[in-house]
């Protein structure tokens, strides 16, 4: 066997054995040889496709796809460019196939063909198209706007949301764009900050600052950053997500201007009602000295007992940093200085304990409570204790069940066993009642070793 003879037994072997699909052409179109590798591929033998029209026809069914493919074949052999294209072919047993398929022409007018099965390439592109087209997707329906950057900064991807809200018509135009550019000047030491923060936590959410719209105007957002670090043969990225929060931080600007301006005026209102308790007070304490009359000194002394109490509230709420709740404990603890005060020639031997916890509750309800407290207390140190003596015992508390519980307790004679507080017609008892309804509460009494009177009432009022 000469040289000669040796290559071409080595050709031979070599189509033979090529993973490659390989099919020789005469320049008549006529298919003259075929390797074992186009018929695993195809599915296909030289007695099923004699020539070129009938490998059209059996690898492109479809007549439209089939027309467009021979043009472009023709195109490819007047140009005698070796050129690479990618076709789906159906094949013998019906089946479609990807193949990426290369034409050699020869000198001569012959043709080689090259035929590769790309198939599973071509699934994975396509699952990876699919599985973009849906990260995408669901970027673009999310409400937030989106932006990912390499870990230099630069912008990679950015959702359409995003660039309308910064003022552009393409992602193109934003693309490949370091995202410093979009923060105001003012804004550059906390997006340093941030973003040494990040490097150590991996996220950082969610934080507000400003960036600037290519007009120039400047927006709030609420920004939240991740950091993806690389893996595999993928970059790693930060994925920003943020929402425009510029009219919302105006909203809430006025209405803290607008909830201080109601403040000031309500606590000016309650100043002015304090000082108009004070006067109502001083002229019941001018009326009081004048008169000479036992009862009418008496009625006074309870009127006077009753406006203080209510004034009592105004001051608390002056000091206190919120208006509309109360804690009970020291508003009970100055009616209870009050009171002994205002009878403080019977107090004198009486021994007094308060016992009150923190309870706070709702302003609506302070009234009545300060008014039963005086009210009980004024009733027991004028009636309980003839003799002078004994102990009056004052208890607030707040049981497991949300009710708070006043209890006035004393060691005096207690009432006649023909008398109840529901049979007593005195304007005292009255306003008790009055006021127990009020609180949407209940009045229950005890009377062993002297009386004891507990008014249970919610923190807020019923609605």
């Amino acid at each position: 066997m000469n040289k000669d003879q040796k290559v071409v037994e080595l050709m031979n072997l070599m189509a033979r054995y090529s993973p490659a699909g390989l099919v020789f052409v005469d320049k008549d179109g006529r298919w003259l040889a075929a390797n074992k590798a186009f018929s695993e591929i195809t599915g296909y033998t030289l007695e099923d496709i004699p020539d070129g029209r009938t490998w059209f026809e059996k690898a492109f069914p479809e007549k439209e796809e089939r027309e467009k493919i021979k043009k472009l074949w023709i195109e490819d052999h007047k140009k005698a460019e070796t050129l690479e294209r990618e076709f789906e072919i159906t094949c013998r047993n019906g089946q479609k196939r990807w193949v990426s398929l290369r034409s050699s022409f020869l000198p001569e007018g012959q043709t080689v063909l090259s035929i590769q099965d790309i198939t599973a390439r071509k699934t994975l592109e396509k699952e990876k198209e699919k599985n973009e087209l849906f990260y995408q997707t669901l970027l673009e329906t999310i409400p937030d706007m989106v932006v990912v950057t390499d870990e230099q900064g630069y912008i990679r991807y950015i959702s359409d949301s995003a660039v309308k809200f910064l003022g552009y018509d393409r992602a193109e135009e934003l693309v490949g764009k370091n995202n410093q550019n979009f923060f105001p000047p003012e804004e550059m030491e906390t997006v340093y900050r941030v973003g040494e923060l990040i490097q150590k936590m991996g996220t950082l959410s969610p934080f507000i600052t400003a960036v600037q719209r290519k007009d120039g105007q400047k927006r709030s957002i609420e920004l939240s950053i991740g950091h993806i670090p690389p893996r595999e043969n993928l970059p790693g990225v930060y994925l920003a997500i943020f929402r425009d929060i510029t009219d919302r931080l105006e909203l809430e600007q006025r209405l803290r201007q607008m909830l201080q301006e109601k403040e000031v005026l309500i606590r000016e209102i309650h100043h002015r009602v304090k000082n108009n308790l004070q006067l109502i007070l001083s002229l019941l304490r001018l009326q009081f000295y004048e008169s000479s009359e036992p009862q009418v000194k008496a009625a006074l002394k309870d009127a006077m007992n009753r406006v203080r109490s209510i004034a009592l509230i105004y001051e608390g709420l002056l000091r206190n940093e919120r208006i509309d709740r109360i804690n009970l404990k020291p508003y009970f603890e100055k009616i209870a200085a009050h009171v002994l005060n205002l009878f403080a020639e019977k107090a004198k031997k009486i021994q007094v304990n308060v016992e009150v916890e923190e309870i706070e509750v709702d302003i609506s309800l302070a009234h009545p409570c300060g008014l039963i407290l005086s009210e009980l207390m004024a009733n027991a140190l004028k009636h309980a204790f003839p003799e002078g003596t004994g102990t009056l015992t004052i208890t607030l508390k707040k049981s497991q069940d949300g009710l708070v519980h006043l209890t006035v307790a004393d060691d005096g004679v207690g009432l006649p066993s023909d008398l109840s507080p529901s049979n007593l017609n005195s304007l005292g008892w009255q306003i008790i009642h009055d006021l127990v309804d009020q609180l949407s509460g209940k009045i229950e009494v005890k009377v062993e070793k002297g009386t004891e009177i507990t008014i249970s009432f919610p923190t807020s009022p019923s609605v």
